[in-house]
């Protein structure tokens, strides 16, 4: 299972429209997410607003870019190439957000 987030704004008709990328995520690495950024991973989840989500994007780079070795436990309970795949989430996440700090961010799990 992947976890997708995406930014979306409401518009004045009254309707959700997508903006920007779909940034997909393996579930399992939910232990991670939280471990680095301080981000609990709920499914279907209204996370928040895109300029709030910017600053613990932020923070999870940092953590995988600066301490890497003190997650290296992930790697072994997730697979090789977890931090990276993870960083890059990240890396595209806050483009998205910087891009658009208006929209909300959303959370769902797909198959």
């Amino acid at each position: 299972m992947k976890y997708q987030v995406f930014l979306r704004v409401y518009t004045k008709e009254g309707q959700w429209i997508s903006v920007g990328e779909k940034h997909p995520i393996v579930w399992t690495v939910r232990d991670l997410i939280s471990a680095s950024c301080g981000w609990t991973v709920l499914n279907q989840e209204n996370i928040g607003s895109a300029k709030a989500f910017i600053p613990l994007l932020q923070r999870g780079i940092i953590e995988l870019t600066h301490h890497e070795s003190d997650y290296s436990n992930f790697e072994a309970m997730h697979g090789l190439g977890t931090l990276k795949d993870t960083l890059e989430f990240y890396r595209d996440l806050l483009n998205d957000c910087i891009d658009h700090p208006f929209c909300e961010l959303y959370g769902v799990v797909t198959a």
